[in-house]
């Protein structure tokens, strides 16, 4: 996704219906706010920047590399907050280190790397003074095999329709055939999927460190119960303060979904099976491969 893609109205009126995202935002603030520094990264709309300012913040530095930063300053303008909240446009990679007591942000997504939560909360540790407070501080990331039904069944019909086209026209669509059965992941979000096994924990990393999850590596996912799977999927679990911890795990109110990667191909599992899969991140984007 382009970044100007997170200036997207809509991504914004969806994080917003959130009421545990945003109670949970909210609760940090109302904790550290007063009385202390703050900077807030990707802040978007610049609501939680004004919010932070009216809970007492003595300063706040509201950090948005988006055309949305030109909303979040009419928002402080509109709030008369502007001797508290300074908007900065830009990335907090490519923006002077100030000295806060919080840093916090939100760039949390159903791909949990894909908002680049690790490059900015690495870039903005340097602003927070000793004691001071980094949110999210750690990120889990978790994987569970599950049984999308959409991608198999659609690449089946898929050849389905081929073949006919194929002998029709006199086309050799071999390649066209293996390209549709590739390794690669469909990718999509889903509210409504749920795992066919135990969660297996991914990564656990401490954010603001030097820390990276490794670009490739091997991961067994376990099935619970017999029959076909077709893809894995991931979710996370943030933690921003002590007992405050913001995740999209399945079955639960959130706005985010799930991260589906499905296979082009169903596998059969027996209960109590173990399956081998490779995880890379590339690009700030996860995946999950079958491996035979």
């Amino acid at each position: 996704m382009k970044l100007d893609g997170f200036a997207d109205p809509w991504e914004h009126t969806r994080l917003l219906s959130d009421a545990e995202r945003n109670q949970a935002l909210i609760a940090l603030l109302t904790r550290h706010s007063p009385g202390n520094r703050v900077v807030e990264v990707g802040c978007g709309t610049g609501l939680l920047s004004c919010i932070s300012a009216k809970l007492g913040a003595k300063k706040v530095w509201a950090v948005e590399p988006t055309p949305l930063w030109e909303l979040a300053a009419q928002m402080v303008e509109d709030n008369k907050l502007g001797h508290i909240v300074e908007v900065l446009e830009g990335r907090v990679q490519d923006v002077e280190v100030r000295p806060v007591d919080l840093a916090f942000s939100e760039l949390l997504n159903g791909d949990p790397f894909f908002e680049g939560v690790l490059s900015a909360s690495r870039a903005v540790a340097p602003w927070v003074v000793k004691g001071g407070i980094l949110a999210p501080r750690r990120l889990r990331v978790y994987g569970a095999l599950c049984r999308p039904y959409s991608s198999a069944h659609e690449v089946e019909l898929a050849h389905e329709q081929l073949r006919p086209l194929g002998d029709a026209y006199d086309l050799d669509l071999r390649g066209l055939r293996d390209a549709l059965r590739s390794d690669e992941s469909y990718r999509q979000f889903s509210h409504i999927e749920y795992p066919v096994g135990p969660a297996t924990l991914l990564y656990d990393i401490e954010l603001g460190s030097d820390e990276e999850p490794p670009e490739s590596m091997y991961a067994i996912l376990t099935a619970n119960e017999a029959g076909p799977i077709s893809g894995a999927m991931v979710w996370f679990e943030a933690d921003y303060d002590d007992n405050l911890v913001m995740s999209n795990l399945p079955g639960t109110p959130n706005h985010w979904g799930q991260l589906v990667l499905c296979w082009s191909q169903e596998r059969g599992v027996r209960e109590g099976e173990e399956v081998r899969v490779q995880v890379t991140v590339e690009d700030e984007e996860l995946d999950i491969q079958y491996l035979p």
